[in-house]
């Protein structure tokens, strides 16, 4: 009796872990639904509203806000959020002087900051804010550059979100630390030397996603006419322009369809046979460039992350204007 109780408790433990583990696997197939509807190449990237509204109550995804307004940005995020939603500012996650050695930010920081966050290897993680991915973007490729293999941008952001008329929530959840280990890929930064070497590689293709006024020379900050951060305005020879702007619609701040992204990316010669190596300021525009290449399907795609506060002050280098 004793042998048959313990066998089907153990068929019904059995039991339990099997629709657990197909649970599992029928919600991480259903993310990117919408985006590969759209035919990105690589739709898991970027998720849609309603799959996030679907998975709030997930314990394994984390939601993380990344609204960029000064000091107000963690005050907009304190008046409402999506629920469940942790606040990250941009730039903990970035560092110049990191940048000119390869790295997006210090490695050591980085674990603390994701850790801190609960994030781990398991760890679904979604980036949004409400400027049309900028700053997801750039949470995005810290991530990827640390071997995080599960990330992904919300499309639209809060934008679409409240647009929608989803809700809002005003509680800070509760997060149990976690141990994020770090696991660096060189291939996806470019240090000014790196570029510097491959200025005439023809397999490479150098892409600013600043503003027009900054490709051109004509200003050094894409929202103030003098800039005492950077002595030279211009560009890297031979960079084409890909504005990030121009890659997301105004209306509710989603993507461009893929078709139009991949126009748009052939017509600047940025084609998927080439290494892209994207660039701007201070190298978050450029991590929404290379966000974009990585949608795509793009697999040899770089950030110089130094980018022109970076090449803009170092008078040994070549620009044009």
């Amino acid at each position: 009796m004793t042998r048959m109780r313990v066998a089907i408790a153990g068929a019904w433990l059995s039991g339990v872990f099997v629709v657990a583990l197909t649970a599992t696997v029928v919600w991480a197939q259903c993310w990117g639904q919408e985006a590969k509807k759209s035919r990105y190449a690589n739709a898991r990237l970027l998720v849609d509203t309603q799959e996030v509204a679907a998975h709030l109550e997930d314990a394994s995804m984390r939601l993380v806000d990344l609204r960029n307004k000064g000091a107000e940005g963690y005050q907009e995020y304190a008046k409402g959020h999506i629920p469940g939603a942790v606040y990250l500012n941009w730039q903990e996650i970035d560092d110049v002087t990191s940048n000119q050695k390869g790295l997006p930010m210090d490695q050591t920081k980085a674990e603390t900051v994701f850790g801190k966050l609960g994030i781990d290897e398991n760890t679904r993680v979604v980036a949004y804010d409400d400027s049309g991915g900028l700053w997801s973007a750039r949470l995005f490729f810290v991530l990827e550059f640390f071997g995080h293999k599960n990330v992904a941008v919300l499309n639209g952001g809060l934008t679409k979100w409240t647009q929608e008329g989803r809700p809002l929530s005003a509680n800070e959840p509760k997060i149990t630390a976690k141990k994020f280990v770090a696991r660096p890929n060189p291939k996806l930064v470019a240090t000014a030397e790196w570029v510097k070497d491959n200025l005439k590689n023809p397999g490479v293709c150098l892409v600013d996603a600043r503003s027009p006024i900054e490709y051109e020379g004509k200003r050094t900050h894409p929202g103030k006419t003098e800039d005492p951060e950077i002595k030279r305005g211009g560009r890297i020879p031979g960079a084409v322009s890909i504005n990030w702007t121009d890659t997301i619609n105004p209306e509710d701040k989603t993507f461009k369809s893929a078709e139009e992204l991949q126009k748009m990316f052939e017509k600047a010669g940025a084609t998927k046979d080439r290494e892209i190596v994207t660039y701007c300021r201070t190298g978050v525009r450029a991590a929404h460039d290379y966000f974009v290449a990585r949608l795509l399907g793009y697999e040899k795609v770089r950030n110089y992350d130094g980018s022109w506060i970076d090449w803009g002050n170092r008078p040994e280098l070549p620009l044009e204007q």
